[in-house]
């Protein structure tokens, strides 16, 4: 629901895994890739704005980011890191081709 305009389900998952988030953490995060304040997300998530808050800093120390911008660059490059499942195999004949 939240934050799928931008990734997939699975990918969250990978991306949640990668980072250490926990599920709650991820859904805190998925809501700031939606643009949601503190107060939306609280009431999207039945928690409290206060709760929300301290859930955003202690995933900002986690991934060591100061700021939404700095969270969405760090969870942006994580996915790209990601391995891609479809690429590997259409990439293996090219790399074979240039080394021969």
């Amino acid at each position: 629901m939240t934050g799928q305009g931008i990734f997939a389900p699975p990918e969250w998952r990978s991306l949640s895994a990668c980072l250490g988030l926990s599920p709650r953490e991820c859904g805190i995060v998925r809501a700031v890739f939606d643009g949601d304040s503190e107060r939306r997300t609280a009431e999207r998530l039945g928690l409290s704005p206060h709760t929300v808050h301290t859930y955003l800093w202690r995933i900002y120390r986690k991934l060591q980011v100061q700021s939404r911008e700095e969270l969405l660059v760090r969870v942006f490059a994580e996915f790209r890191a990601l391995p891609k499942r479809g690429n590997a195999r259409s990439r293996r004949p090219e790399s074979r081709a240039r080394a021969v």
